[in-house]
Parts: C-alpha cells; sequence; structure tokens
C-alpha cells in the first residue's frame, strides 16, 4: 500500500491506496474528493492536483493538452492520469462541489411574471426546485402560498461529469444511476433541515432538463434509449416519494418537452410571459445544456444547444466556475474584477466573453480565432498572471458557435431574422452575467439594440414559483406544449454549416 497525504487550505486527508491506482480514485471517497467534469478520461482538465513530494507516473499526453510546460514543470498534475509510485504528499487545487446552500438574493429572484397573491391551501410547505446540471435551486413556500419562507442555491453534487452526455454514460450503471439520484435527494434534505418541521408532507414541485429529471424519475433504461433523444416521448405522471429526514415530500417532476428541452426551459418561458410578447420574442437558458426558445406570434420553436461546458470552466486551461477567484469582467484595458474580492485564480464564463470580445476588438485576437501576437495574451502579472491559450480560444469558438448556429436555426424555421426579434430574454447564472454588448459582438446573442435585451438570473425557478400557484399547477404549461416546435439540431441539415460560419468570432448574421 502506498500512503497519500492531500491537502486544500486548512483541510488535509491521508488514504492508503494501492499501487496503480490513480490520484483521482484514491481521493474518491473522502472529503477532498477532486472537481471533475468528465468520467476519468482526462477530457475535461479539471482535476488538477500540486505533488509537494514523492514519485507519480510520467504526464500523459492528455495532461500536456491541458497542462503547459511551466505547470507541468511545477508539479501540477491532473489526477485522473496521475499514480503514486511511493509516498505522495500534494494540494488539490479544486475540490467537487457540496451541497452548500447559500441564500438567494432578491435580484436571484425577480421574475416578469407576477406571482399570484395566494393559491389553494396545501397539508404543508411547497417547495419549488430546479434541478440544473450544475446547480440546484429551490424556494419554500409556506401552505397558503403567501410567504417564501427560504430561497436557496447549491451545486450539483451529483459528479460524474460537467455535462449531460457524460452523466448519461456514467448511468448505465445501475449503481452510479442510483447515487446520482440520491446525491440529489440529500441535498434538497440538507437545503430543508433547519426550517421547523410539522410532520405534514411536503409539495414538491421539480423542473430540470431530461437529463436531470430522468435521473430522479430513477433507472437508467429511459436515458439508454436513442429514440427518447431525437423525438418527443411522453412522459407519464411521475410523483414521487421522499423520506428527507425530518419530514416526507410528496415531489412531482414536471414533464419535459422532448429530447433534451426539458421543462425547466418551459417553466422559463412561462415565467417570461414570452408568447405574450407584442412580436417575436426569444429566449436563451445558458446552462451546460443550452435551451432556445422563439416565439414567432404563433408557434413557439424550441432547441438545445451543447456548449456551456467551454463556458462553465471545463476542458479549458484558464477557466474556473463562478466562485471567489474567478474573473467575471474584462474591460478594453484588459483591467479585470474578480468575483469576492479574491486573488484571481481563473476566469468564468462572463469574464472569458469580455475577454474575448476585448481582444477582438483591439485586433490582438482574429476572427478566425489566432493571435497576433507570439505570446498568448496574459490577465494580470506576466508569468503569474492567467493565460489565455489557442486550444481555449478553439474550445469557446466551438461552443460559442453552438449556441449561435441554435439561434439562426430557429429564426430561419420562423422565417424571421435578428431585425425582426422584439424582446431578447437571457437567463441562467452566465445569461444573467453577460455584457450583452461584447456578447453581440463575438456572435453569442443577435444583434440590435441593447434595450430590447432582457437578463435574469433563474427563469426555471421563477416558472416553477409560478405553477405552484397556477390553476391546474403543470397543466398551465399545456398551451405552451401544444405550439410548440422541438428542432433536433444533429438531424438539422442547416446546422452544420451555420456552426461551421460561427467558429468565426463575429456578430450573428440572419441566413
Amino acid at each position: 500500500m502506498i500512503t497519500l497525504v492531500a491537502r486544500h487550505g486548512d483541510r488535509s486527508v491521508t488514504v492508503q491506496t494501492e499501487p496503480g491506482a490513480t490520484l483521482h480514485a484514491a481521493l474518491e471517497g473522502t472529503d477532498l474528493k477532486v472537481r471533475t467534469g468528465c468520467t476519468g478520461n482526462g477530457s475535461c482538465g479539471l482535476c488538477r492536483v500540486r505533488i509537494r513530494s514523492g514519485t507519480v507516473t510520467p504526464p500523459t499526453s492528455e495532461e500536456r493538452l491541458h497542462l503547459d510546460p511551466r505547470s507541468l514543470d511545477a508539479g501540477v498534475r491532473l489526477a485522473c492520469q496521475t499514480s503514486a509510485l511511493d509516498g505522495v504528499q500534494l494540494d488539490v487545487e479544486q475540490i467537487a462541489p457540496r451541497a452548500v446552500w447559500t441564500e438567494l438574493t432578491a435580484e436571484a429572484l425577480a421574475s416578469p411574471r407576477p406571482r399570484p397573491a395566494a393559491i389553494p391551501a396545501a397539508p404543508g410547505p411547497r417547495i419549488a426546485l430546479d434541478v440544473g446540471t450544475s446547480n440546484l435551486n429551490l424556494t419554500v413556500w409556506n401552505a397558503a402560498g403567501t410567504r417564501r419562507i427560504a430561497a436557496r442555491r447549491a451545486g450539483n453534487p451529483q459528479g460524474f461529469g460537467a455535462d449531460v452526455v457524460t452523466r448519461m454514460q456514467a448511468a448505465r450503471d445501475p449503481e452510479v444511476a442510483g447515487q446520482l439520484a440520491w446525491a440529489v435527494r440529500q441535498a434538497v434534505a440538507a437545503a430543508l433541515r433547519d426550517l421547523p418541521a410539522d410532520g405534514a408532507e411536503a409539495v414538491v414541485l421539480a423542473v430540470g432538463n431530461t437529463v436531470m429529471l430522468s435521473l430522479l424519475r430513477g433507472g437508467p433504461a429511459a436515458l439508454l434509449d436513442p429514440e427518447a433523444w431525437t423525438r418527443p416521448a411522453p412522459w407519464p405522471e411521475t410523483v414521487l416519494r421522499w423520506d428527507l429526514g425530518d419530514r416526507s415530500a410528496s415531489v412531482t417532476l414536471v414533464e419535459p418537452l422532448g429530447g433534451f428541452v426539458g421543462s425547466d426551459l418551459l417553466a422559463a418561458v412561462f415565467a417570461a410571459g414570452l408568447t405574450q410578447a407584442d412580436g417575436p420574442a426569444l429566449l436563451v437558458d445558458f446552462g451546460t445544456n443550452t435551451e432556445i426558445a422563439l416565439w414567432d406570434g404563433a408557434r413557439l420553436w424550441v432547441t438545445s444547444a451543447a456548449g456551456g461546458p467551454a463556458f462553465e470552466a471545463s476542458g479549458l486551461r484558464c477557466a474556473i466556475p463562478a466562485e471567489p477567484g474567478a474573473i467575471h469582467r474584462v474591460r478594453p484595458d484588459l483591467a479585470f474584477e474578480v468575483l469576492g474580492g479574491a486573488a484571481p485564480k481563473g476566469v468564468c464564463g462572463s469574464g472569458l466573453v469580455d475577454w474575448i470580445a476585448c481582444l477582438l476588438g483591439s485586433g490582438q485576437l482574429s476572427r478566425r480565432g489566432t493571435f497576433r501576437d507570439p505570446d498568448p495574451p496574459c490577465l494580470g502579472e506576466a508569468g503569474g498572471g492567467i493565460v489565455l491559450a489557442k486550444r481555449d480560444v478553439d474550445l469557446f469558438q466551438r461552443a460559442k458557435a453552438a449556441i449561435g448556429a441554435g439561434i439562426q436555426v430557429v429564426l430561419g424555421r420562423a422565417g424571421l431574422g435578428c431585425a425582426d426579434l422584439t424582446r431578447v430574454v437571457t437567463t441562467g447564472l452566465f445569461g444573467k452575467a453577460l455584457d450583452v454588448a461584447n456578447a453581440q459582438a463575438i456572435g453569442l446573442l443577435p444583434p440590435g439594440p441593447a434595450d430590447r435585451v432582457e437578463t435574469f438570473d433563474n427563469l426555471a425557478l421563477a416558472g416553477c414559483e409560478a405553477l405552484l400557484a397556477a390553476p391546474g399547477g403543470p397543466r398551465a404549461l399545456d398551451p405552451l406544449r401544444e405550439r410548440a416546435g422541438i428542432i433536433n439540431l444533429a438531424t438539422c441539415a442547416e446546422f452544420e454549416p451555420l456552426f461551421v460560419q460561427g467558429l468565426f468570432i463575429a456578430p450573428l448574421e440572419d441566413r
């Protein structure tokens, strides 16, 4: 056996590991489980550790893709690609997210749709739950629906990958599928632990993308059916019974629309009142699975595009999630702002959009994504700052191209152009933080007057709250379902040429 000593801040663990086991596997069951966005194949580059002493296996080709020579020389490695050869001491750069709940601000809870003053009384508290790939959000209301008791957010503790496809692959193992569902249930129980329990059953309404809700519904079978992701498929009404420790809960999963378009998008459209707009209106729910809805006055065109992980730190050398130490705003002179006032550790999604737009505007970055100077751009002190690598730009281009092409596809199907839009709504942590002008300059949002763009933190949660109060509950979404047309970009002939064009860092154009 080999002794492994790991630390993160003022926390440390000592474990015994078998020779040949990766550092990631050795730390998997500890309080210092390493953050990861893949299934341990080295594709995400998040599980970084710094070797302080001891001997480990040589760097792999996957590590050399994510780590520059300077980092490797300083002892930085990927835990999933590295094994200890003798006793090792190391620092974990980022630990896996846990369900540490924080209070949501009034700004985060803002919604354009007013909530009814009261709802029919229920035996116990009512809970609106938004199950996102990266975050869980919930609000707790009293039985009469007249008072919000709590509003909280936590990182999704499921692990097994930063995106829905990776989590689907992990759920092929029935044991893992059960662990993923259990992690969310335990997190919700933790969120409610400090609230008084009167013995009455809580009523929970949950929205989310199709994969997250499929995992909660139980069993990997639905995830493995390829047809389920290429055509709309009706769900039976799903009501789960959860034991939350000092209380029980009846959990209704609001049916997804179909494919990768979940009930979180429908809830966001409902909260935004998108179909009540005076003219064509677009909503983009940014996330690891970005969902897009366009109302043309008669039909709701919807689709989803894979692009979120690149905006949420997965796979990029310079990126970290939107947490203390993340650069979230970059100005044209390359001055920047850091979340939490901490020392900069990396760039989060909104900061990356700003940085790319600023480099494009100054001519330091071409429309093709190539640097003018041989040395890559750096934020902060040279040699110790945050470096934007060419590979980071490549991943960024693919992510924004997928989303931009998705927007162009729905506009094209509706026979509309960017100039026809009277309203553009963005939502999600990333969507709320976007600088609209910069997002338009790089082709992430349609061009046009900035005053027609509205940004919200979490319209899916706001919509879930509205459904708690709506007559008929989730059936209030039926008119949206009846008018919705799902576009599967994987089988869409016009998507590929639009995606290729979208690789240029430039404003969106009508096609």
